[in-house]
């Protein structure tokens, strides 16, 4: 949350309870281009971009493409490995649409370019390691 700029969307202290929930909120934050926008607020840019600026902009998306990997990668520890409970079922259908949507969507692959490839695989083997939880959830409440 303190990464995404949203620490005072949440007053309370990141529940256990509610963590599928906030994470929902957090999910489309965590896009590329949105962290992209949020790095280039903190720099300077003219109209139009000089060679410096667009070796910035390179660098830039590099490292949006890296922080929404670690985001991800923290999301899936905050999802855990276990089934999720009816209460969880709602809101973890709700993050495997939002990775597809937001995160699997949103990126352009290129083959100079091969962070954003990684970034787009651990996407995939998040929404699959989800539906994975989501169908195990499934079969322990028809027995």
């Amino acid at each position: 949350m303190k990464l995404l700029g949203k620490m005072q969307m949440f007053s309370n202290f990141w529940q256990e309870e509610i963590q599928l929930q906030q994470l929902c909120d957090l999910l489309p934050l965590m896009r590329p281009a949105c962290l992209k926008q949020a790095l280039q607020k903190t720099q300077k840019f003219q109209e139009k971009p000089t060679n410096n600026q667009q070796k910035t902009l390179s660098a830039l998306d590099h490292e949006a493409c890296y922080l929404c990997y670690n985001l991800l990668v923290l999301a899936n520890v905050v999802v855990g490995t276990k089934p999720a409970s009816p209460k969880e079922q709602g809101h973890l259908q709700q993050l495997c649409l939002q990775v597809q949507q937001h995160i699997s969507s949103s990126i352009r692959e290129d083959p100079a370019l091969l962070y954003r490839t990684k970034l787009k695989n651990l996407a995939a083997q998040t929404y699959v390691k989800w539906q994975e939880l989501l169908s195990q959830g499934w079969l322990q409440l028809t027995r």
